[in-house]
């Protein structure tokens, strides 16, 4: 339908096949009666600019380009004539506004259009047109029976709008759930509206409606009291999440130039509060995803390797099929106490209450905050890095074999399923290293560190690999400006969570690809074990050494199962042998490993920034990001990895052989190569 505006009337038009302009034209003049064709001129929006309807071929063009619009708002301006009259025609050629100036037809100076200016002193201060973003608002209500498929609040909403761009206040008379009744606030007489819910589909409807006024109130101007915050933030909400750094101020010069309306620093301050809390609704929604996969997160800190250093704390987790899956990252000036409060903090905000096993190298600020932040998880240390630690506890005077054999023994008693394990362990471990070893097992909780008294579910995940993999993946970033590198990780961790989600879609199984892959080859190396069994879900599998699996308990004796959060090859070769069915495995394992879950985990996408979007930051710029205040170390910035206390050293460049002439890692004396002599 085409909807005609003039001064504060409006006319609706059903558009039907074959209609043409003059139809329409004469439908105008017949409903207002001091208008003729020939004294008028309509116009349309198109892209923020008037377009004018004036002969047929427009018109067509108009429908083309708004084919399944279901409304098309236009404006009906009135043209004066010098003589102050309004007289002409359609043209043959279908032009519109050809006006006779009362010269008598046959006149040999002919019928010549000569149009008086409203404001014939504009010709010497002309300003620009200034087409306003409210100006769809201004029709937004219009007729009863008008229909607002969203409820209540959209007929509100709208009602505010249409106030505002109209340039009245009203009252409300009824203002619930079921009816709203409005009235203008100086006329009880004048306009009113009435509107009512529609029990069979839950739409508002207007039932009643006089849209005149006769209170001489309605003049647009650029304050209106029906402008709150709220309106603010369901205006914005799209810029904040696109541009999440939006400022109030940049708001109060977009609302003078695009909305013509002069707002209030608090209204604005408050409505851009309220936009974020919908933006972090959002975010909200993505980030739950982490729900899907298994409660586990990595914790560490990278140095940013650029001009103006800087630290990167990040949470990283595994998805379904043993991906990574980057959680949240933040930029900080260092690697401390106060940093990874506040980090965890913001954390705890974005997971669900769940208990989380966290893994870290043992950072003070972890140690201190994990526990305060997250008091019913558990935090374990990273056995890679407590490994170096034990080989630093041994210093050089201890050979190299010596170390490594006290290595084996320490990560026995690290992966020995029960106290009795440990026990066995830990005496080996005192035999072999005496009393420093004591010395360093007494340094580290073992309730840190240990299978057998950990007290929450690692999933077979022993050190925070996960962490340094998702440092490595963003290497090259690390170089970048901070802008930079944040673009980056958005675009990497985009492209990674758009792939994954395509290549799910191709998944025939029930478990995921690496997981089954495992499963299968567990199946298989039981193949030749005998089942036993004891009792319903008591089963005894017979091999050297015999194990006990307990299917209603889900637990193995060789703590596979339990520990890992899948199925270990004895429990599998249970199920399979004595169930009789392959299929009743995946009753049996975590919903963690399913390909369902994995779907669910990358079904949301995170929205792009386009570079138009983003502000400007250079030099001259009114923004200015300020670079982290961090004392820059003398020298040339590193760029290599600085090993850990007890890590093995390698060489730092090759060196060439006096023997064979190759560059390599050996000497003369080492060398083993085949030669001539």
């Amino acid at each position: 339908m085409l909807l005609c505006r003039y001064v504060s009337q409006v006319l609706v038009v059903r558009i039907s096949g074959g209609i043409r302009l003059e139809h329409v034209l004469r439908k105008i003049c017949d409903r207002w009666d001091n208008l003729c064709i020939g004294s008028f001129s309509l116009f349309y929006v198109l892209d923020g600019s008037d377009c004018k309807l004036d002969n047929e071929e427009s018109f067509d063009n108009m429908l083309y380009l708004y084919p399944t619009t279901d409304r098309i708002y236009a404006t009906v301006e009135e043209i004066k004539s010098c003589s102050g009259q309004t007289v002409g025609s359609i043209s043959s050629g279908g032009t519109l506004g050809s006006i006779s100036s009362g010269v008598e037809v046959g006149s040999s100076i002919g019928a010549v259009a000569v149009v008086e200016r409203e404001e014939p002193l504009e010709e010497f201060c002309r300003h620009a047109e200034t087409r306003y973003l409210t100006a769809g608002w201004a029709n937004l209500i219009h007729e009863v029976g008008q229909v607002f498929t969203g409820g209540v609040r959209d007929f509100r909403a709208s009602l505010q709008r249409y106030a505002i761009e109209n340039g009245f206040m009203y009252d409300f008379v009824k203002n619930d759930q079921y009816r709203v009744t409005a009235k203008c606030s100086i006329s009880s007489r004048g306009w009113h509206v009435h509107a009512i819910l529609d029990r069979s589909n839950k739409e508002f409807r207007i039932k009643e409606l006089v849209n005149e006024h006769g209170c001489g109130s309605t003049y647009r101007t650029n304050k209106h009291k029906r402008v709150t915050s709220s309106l603010v933030a369901s205006e914005v909400t799209s810029l904040v999440r696109t541009k999440n750094n939006t400022s109030p101020m940049d708001l109060l010069d977009l609302f003078t130039d695009k909305y013509g309306l002069d707002l209030s620093y608090h209204h604005v301050w408050l409505g851009v509060e309220k936009a974020r809390g919908k933006y972090l609704e959002t975010m909200k929604v993505h980030l739950i995803r982490f729900n899907h996969c298994r409660p586990f997160l990595c914790l560490d800190g990278t140095h940013l390797k650029g001009r103006f250093k800087g630290c990167l704390l990040a949470a990283t987790g595994k998805d379904v099929d043993q991906g990574l899956f980057p959680l949240a990252f933040a930029i900080v000036n260092a690697e401390n106490d106060c940093n990874w409060l506040w980090f965890l903090r913001i954390l705890k905000t974005i997971l669900s209450p769940r208990p989380i096993s966290f893994i870290s190298d043992r950072n003070h600020g972890l140690v201190s905050n994990i526990p305060a932040v997250f008091p019913d998880s558990h935090h374990a240390y990273c056995l890679y890095h407590l490994q170096f630690n034990l080989k630093d506890h041994f210093p050089g005077r201890f050979r190299q074999g010596y170390r490594n054999r006290l290595v084996e023994l320490f990560n026995a008693i690290a992966y020995a399923p029960s106290v009795s394990a440990y026990m066995i362990c830990e005496a080996k471990f005192y035999e072999h290293g005496g009393d420093k070893a004591k010395t360093f097992i007494a340094s580290v909780p073992k309730q840190h560190w240990t299978n057998a008294y950990f007290q929450g579910h690692r999933y077979g995940e022993m050190s925070s690999s996960a962490i340094e993999s998702f440092n490595n993946w963003i290497l090259a970033a690390r170089l970048m400006p901070i802008m930079n590198l944040v673009e980056e990780l958005m675009s990497k961790i985009m492209i990674q969570m758009s792939r994954r989600r395509e290549e799910a879609s191709r998944w025939v199984s029930q478990i995921c690809p690496d997981m089954d892959a495992k499963l299968a080859k567990r199946i298989d190396k039981g193949r030749s074990w005998r089942v036993y069994k004891s009792k319903t879900g008591l089963y005894e599998v017979k091999y050297v050494p015999a194990v006990l699996v307990n299917l209603e308990q889900g637990t193995c004796s060789c703590g596979g199962w339990q520990y890992n959060g899948f199925l270990c090859a004895h429990a599998a070769t249970v199920l399979v042998k004595s169930c009789g069915v392959e299929g009743s495995l995946v009753g049996y394992i975590d919903p963690f490993y399913h390909v369902e879950a994995y779907r669910l985990t990358y079904q949301d996408n995170i929205h792009p920034i386009l570079a138009m979007d983003i502000p400007d930051f250079t030099e001259g710029s009114t923004r200015v990001i300020k670079a982290p205040k961090n004392r820059r170390q003398a020298g040339r910035p590193c760029v290599k990895r600085i090993r850990s206390r007890g890590e093995e050293q390698s060489f730092a460049r090759p060196m060439k052989c006096a023997r064979c002439h190759k560059l390599s890692h050996h000497n003369r004396r080492t060398c083993k190569e085949a030669t001539d002599d």
